[in-house]
């Protein structure tokens, strides 16, 4: 088990049909909005300079008691994110449970 110490703007739990590529496609989509330090970006083409705090996302369970538990909060909130291997990607984590 792995965790995360984030202060915690949102979640977002949806599912649907894309109709983008052509064909419909089913998808499904859920998420933890987080803010993280503001990162420079440079390149040789490109000098993005930043600072303060910008909003980033974990991927999280497509699980919709977990996301009844986001929404029962109030925001922002410093939450500590448990992360564990995502099934479908077991290189990436997604978040399954927090605690205050």
């Amino acid at each position: 088990m792995t965790t995360l110490n984030v202060m915690v703007t949102g979640a977002v739990l949806g599912s649907g049909v894309s109709k983008k590529s052509g064909s419909p496609k089913p998808y499904q989509m859920a998420n933890v909005m987080y803010l993280a330090s503001a990162e420079s970006f440079q390149n040789d083409d490109h000098n993005i300079q930043r600072c303060g705090m910008q909003e980033k996302q974990i991927p999280m369970a497509f699980n919709q008691n977990l996301y009844a538990q986001f929404a029962g909060l109030s925001y922002p909130t410093q939450l500590q994110l448990v992360l564990e291997p995502d099934p479908q990607n077991p290189t990436r984590n997604v978040v399954v449970d927090f605690k205050d």
